[in-house]
């Protein structure tokens, strides 16, 4: 969905995918220039006013969960911000890794709104109590190994290069990113609340629905082109599924009290939604 002015986080994905036969420098190459025309959007220009109101009328719980949600959030956004070169370094020049580029762009600026989110609106930067996002722990390892690659005379470098894009793009952005857009709209936005952070959710969702966009087109194109591919690409996904659903329906804790999520969140529900949908996205 293009637009110059983004509406508040909605229902709906941003994805497109392209055909197994498009050449993957011609994906690339469109949405650089999306890139370029939508992804200018600027964290410090968010009116985040009517957000510090509406946080301090919330309850108790719905302030520690939306804390824990953005923690969550900024920690993942930051996380691959630092990790996320030797994804552009293992895709060929020109165009592919120009876009990779601006999506590494956009990962320090969505940290930069999430920085800014905590404080103006919460008045601290307790990232560590985040909800739990294990999917994560391993993008370090990934981004070695893709390193490595790029030094090693083998035969393992484009499979390596799909499975580092099958747990990023893939799995934590396709699936799991994509999921809190939407318990974000179920639990806050529909009710009007949190407009700053509504409108730069948007932002953020149109930025990595390119992002999901090339990811996918990538994997398409080598499921198709080589089953081997294909079968790595659908363990990957069973293997990190129970790591993506760890982060739905986690407890907290508030002043000794042990509290739920709240009951729009339907996390796991979503979660399935995009997983199969992701799935079909490659294979379809």
């Amino acid at each position: 969905m293009d637009r110059s002015t983004p509406d508040p986080v909605e229902a709906v994905d941003d994805v497109e995918v392209a055909a197994p036969e498009d050449p993957l420098d011609s994906v690339a190459y469109r949405l650089w220039r999306k890139a370029v025309r939508f992804g200018t959007w600027d964290p410090a220009a968010i009116d985040l006013a009517p957000d510090r109101e509406h946080y301090a009328r919330l309850d108790e719980t719905r302030r520690a969960y939306l804390e824990r949600f953005c923690a969550a959030f900024h920690n993942a956004e930051e996380n691959v911000a630092r990790l996320f070169c030797p994804w552009i370094m293992s895709v060929p020049p020109v165009w592919q890794q120009a876009f990779l580029g601006t999506q590494l762009v956009e990962e320090y600026k969505h940290t930069d709104f999430f920085v800014r989110y905590f404080d103006e609106v919460f008045g601290h930067r307790r990232f560590g109590t985040a909800l739990a996002n294990p999917v994560h722990e391993t993008l370090a390892e990934r981004g070695r190994r893709l390193l490595a690659s790029l030094v090693e005379e083998d035969g393992d470098r484009e499979m390596l290069l799909v499975e580092a894009v099958t747990h990023y793009q893939g799995i934590i952005e396709g699936v799991q990113a994509t999921t809190g857009y939407h318990i974000f709209l179920d639990v806050f936005a529909r009710k009007g609340l949190l407009p700053g952070l509504s409108e730069g959710f948007r932002n953020i969702q149109m930025d990595e629905g390119r992002h999901v966009s090339f990811g996918l087109s990538l994997l398409r194109h080598y499921a198709h082109r080589d089953p081997g591919y294909g079968r790595r690409i659908r363990e990957m996904f069973e293997e990190y599924l129970p790591l993506i659903r760890v982060r739905y329906g986690q407890t907290m804790v508030v002043d000794g009290r042990e509290y739920g999520p709240p009951p729009e969140e339907r996390g796991v529900e979503k979660l399935m939604r995009f997983y199969t949908r992701r799935l079909a996205d490659i294979f379809h």
